[in-house]
């Protein structure tokens, strides 16, 4: 004969069992959250030129890059950030004021003394236009930064006035005492040649 208290003990453990399995099916995502309580320092790279004024993040390939700008024009520095935790130094670069314009193309500048000197006067100056726009004349240097451990000077303009993008169009115009540039900055393919930088990185085919 079974025991009646044993049949309501096991029809209690049942119901408590059902209710904790309902329970369970009806949490949403929402009940759940992560912590960054834990976060921590994963790596760390002196400068020796002072704090940046700012950073740019670039991607070229598969690869990651942080360019950092250093104080007053002093140049900049390209960071191999492909493993955060196993940061490079690649290059730095002497002088200008730096402006990623897209992909592989950067824009430097820094005053022009000699262009000042040759005759702007107060109230003279051109305004400045969305996406540039000096204060005073500026040399600038359009660099191919597509292999960021050897930047290139492209192209350099003296005595810059305004520089305007034109996104859309892949166009950048260019304003001094000569007269309006229009420079077109189209994509190109580029095989990529393997180097010591890639060392560091396994994001790159046949590099290790």
């Amino acid at each position: 004969m079974t025991n009646p208290n044993s049949k309501t003990r096991l029809a209690c453990a049942v119901l408590f069992g059902t209710l904790f399995l309902a329970a369970g099916a009806g949490a949403s995502q929402g009940d759940f959250y992560q912590s960054y309580a834990n976060a921590k320092v994963i790596a760390q790279v002196p400068l020796h030129d002072g704090a940046p004024q700012q950073m740019f993040l670039q991607r070229e390939d598969r690869k990651q890059f942080l360019y950092i700008q250093q104080p007053s024009g002093q140049g900049f520095t390209v960071i191999d950030v492909t493993k955060p935790a196993k940061p490079a130094i690649l290059s730095h670069v002497a002088g200008g004021n730096l402006t990623m314009v897209g992909s592989g193309l950067a824009v430097t500048e820094m005053p022009d003394h000699r262009a000042s000197a040759g005759g702007y006067h107060s109230g003279e100056k051109p305004e400045g236009t969305r996406g540039g726009g000096s204060v005073a004349p500026q040399s600038v240097r359009m660099m191919d930064v597509s292999d960021p451990a050897h930047p290139k000077t492209v192209q350099t303009f003296d005595g810059v006035t305004s520089i305007l993008q034109d996104p859309a169009r892949n166009l950048i115009y260019v304003a001094n005492q000569q007269g309006i540039w229009i420079i077109s900055r189209q994509p190109m393919l580029r095989r990529h040649e393997c180097g010591s930088s890639d060392a560091i990185s396994s994001a790159i085919p046949n590099c290790d």
